[in-house]
């Protein structure tokens, strides 16, 4: 089991977003016309189809792995956007009902097959999407249910190694790397290239246009797939079996496949069609989708033309919930970044000095937000580097300072992590030939998805040193900037002439690092502040007579000593003696009292 936490909220916020994923595929089926064969056969749209397979399978994970547990069910039922199973929160596993489960788990993935022929019909790999949203939510399941443990991994390679088959382009090795990052993963993330399925093109064109006089919208979704199929013969390709008859003799191999089942698959599909009336009066809607009572006697009733309207209208409709769940979520995200960044610089702000620092890094942030929306617009934009120069003395801020860099950048999306890792030349250079590029590799794979941060980065390159192996550190760490360039900010730092001949040492740093933030060496007032900013975070008080004699101490200082203090080290190191003068002095006191326990007196303040 792996260490990740998820809160059930967070494991359904997840579950539900996968199966958005899934649900915009379906759509893409139903607008490009993959669907048709498979409604006329089994009555159903897309997404109903989907919802009792997503159902069915989360339920067979459940009762194969151990028992099944409330929020395991309220789970499986609330992820879709339909319930055709009929769970409830606290339903019992009866041996009939699992009966049907086992029997609708073990019938054709039509949803996928049909993905993969839309795959090979448009060079395309929505198959991969659809497993690996569709592995996200077993995986979620699988957490609910205590973690992914050797039951949980050994079903999950089962279901992947009998629907693997339809992921075209994917080799033995690509499968099971794959599967690894799945099931060892330590969170629960899309593993393929994230990718908008194109099917909001369609219903937002053929909402803006119903209203227009004599334009039906089935007119506009025509047009754009004949766009469509000329772009397709623009390719370079050899062209394609025609769609029409690739899909029909997709599902005369499935009816030829039907005869030789004994369980005749397909047709069970069309027995486990959900018939409404049944759910609100029986209340139970496996059996209902089981029964198959009235769906046959209702369908003899209408024409396929009324059956065909209602069905693309209930796709529709699912597709436009669909959507406002996407559209509400991805407000609820956005409203949450902006409320953290804010948070952020708030923390930033909150330090003591370093004002032109932060002018510096809002500015940055300004920049960085901006060119997001001329993205989101197809505005042209000049490319721009993230890495970083902080120059200064030690003790000035600068480890802070980037820490907070790192979190900020994660919630702008530069970064995908937002951690901070710390090294200095000890940590990239080795003693020996061949291990300084070793190291080097070790460090910047902790660091990917958030910030390197290189402390007196100029002690890499030493000409005075011959054969000095901080030379190929460098030349290392050019390279995998570049390798990782999207996922990766380095900052180095150290003093501000030193730095500059550092940069100078190699042609690469120079183009990389274009972002210099100077750190000055703090007041003595400012040192004062953030005594006080110490104080109070170890629930402490100092005295404002103690307060004036610290200033006192530092004016004292010639410029030897303050060269040597350290800024903000310096402080602390004061600050904790005086946390030791002030044991020293409470312990000859009996019993004191909380105020002598949590105040900093001017006798106190002594070297």
């Amino acid at each position: 089991m792996e260490n990740v936490q998820y809160s059930e909220e967070q494991l359904s916020e997840i579950g539900r977003t996968n199966y958005e994923r899934l649900a915009l595929h379906c759509q893409t089926l139903e607008v490009s016309g993959f669907w048709e064969q498979a409604r006329k056969v089994m009555q159903q749209s897309s997404t109903e189809v989907l919802d009792v397979y997503v159902q069915s399978v989360l339920m067979e994970l459940a009762v194969r792995c151990g028992n099944v547990l409330d929020s395991q069910l309220k789970f499986a039922k609330t992820v879709p956007i339909s319930n055709p199973l009929g769970i409830t929160d606290d339903m019992e596993i009866t041996p009939g009902f699992m009966k049907d489960i086992d029997r609708m788990y073990k019938l054709p993935p039509v949803l996928i097959q049909l993905c993969s022929l839309y795959d090979k019909q448009n060079g395309d790999d929505m198959t991969e999407y659809f497993l690996d949203a569709l592995l996200n939510i077993l995986i979620c399941m699988a957490y609910l249910g205590g973690g992914k443990n050797q039951k949980v991994n050994e079903f999950i390679q089962g279901f992947y190694s009998k629907v693997s088959y339809y992921v075209l382009e994917r080799t033995p090795a690509d499968h099971s790397r794959f599967l690894a990052r799945k099931l060892h993963g330590e969170s629960i993330q899309c593993d393929v290239e994230k990718k908008v399925p194109p099917v909001f093109e369609w219903y937002e064109l053929a909402e803006d246009t119903q209203d227009r006089e004599g334009q039906e919208a089935e007119s506009v979704k025509e047009e754009l797939l004949e766009e469509e199929d000329s772009e397709e013969e623009l390719r370079e390709e050899e062209p394609e079996q025609d769609l029409d008859d690739e899909v029909t003799e997709f599902w005369q191999d499935e009816e030829e496949t039907e005869e030789e089942e004994p369980e005749q698959e397909i047709a069970a599909w069309q027995e486990e069609t959900v018939d409404e009336t049944a759910q609100h009066h029986s209340g139970n809607v496996a059996a209902a989708a089981l029964s198959g009572e009235s769906v046959q006697e209702s369908a003899a009733q209408k024409s396929l033309d009324e059956q065909e309207a209602e069905l693309t209208a209930k796709a529709k409709a699912q597709f436009l919930l669909v959507k406002k769940r996407i559209q509400d979520r991805e407000l609820a995200e956005q409203k949450a970044h902006e409320e953290q960044i804010q948070k952020l610089v708030d923390e930033l702000n909150g330090l003591v000095g370093l004002g032109n620092v932060k002018q510096e890094i809002q500015s940055l942030i300004n920049l960085i937000k901006i060119r997001k929306l001329r993205e989101q617009m197809n505005l042209p934009e000049m490319d721009m580097s993230y890495h970083m120069v902080f120059t200064g003395s030690p003790g000035t801020g600068k480890t802070t300072v980037a820490r907070l860099v790192a979190k900020i950048y994660k919630e702008l999306g530069i970064l995908s992590v937002g951690n901070l890792v710390e090294t200095d030349r000890s940590g990239l250079v080795a003693g020996y030939v061949g291990q300084t590029a070793i190291k080097v590799h070790e460090i910047v794979d902790q660091a990917i998805g958030g910030i390197l941060f290189i402390d007196e980065a100029y002690s890499l390159a030493n000409p005075e040193i011959q054969n000095d192996f901080g030379t190929e550190a460098v030349d290392t760490l050019v390279k995998l900037m570049e390798d990782h360039r999207d996922d990766l900010v380095i900052i180095v730092a150290g003093y501000t002439k030193e730095m500059q001949d550092f940069l100078k040492s190699n042609t690469g740093l120079i183009s990389r690092f274009n972002k210099f933030i100077d750190f000055p060496d703090y007041t003595r007032t400012e040192l004062v502040e953030i005594m006080d900013v110490m104080a109070g975070n170890a629930g402490l008080t100092i005295e404002e007579s103690a307060k004036s004699e610290v200033l006192h101490m530092m004016e004292q200082k010639g410029p030897d000593e303050w060269e040597n203090f350290g800024n903000a080290r310096g402080i602390r190191n004061l600050f904790e003696k005086f946390i030791m003068n002030q044991a020293n002095r409470l312990v000859m006191i009996s019993n004191p009292s909380r105020e002598e326990l949590t105040t900093i007196k001017k006798e106190d303040v002594y070297v």
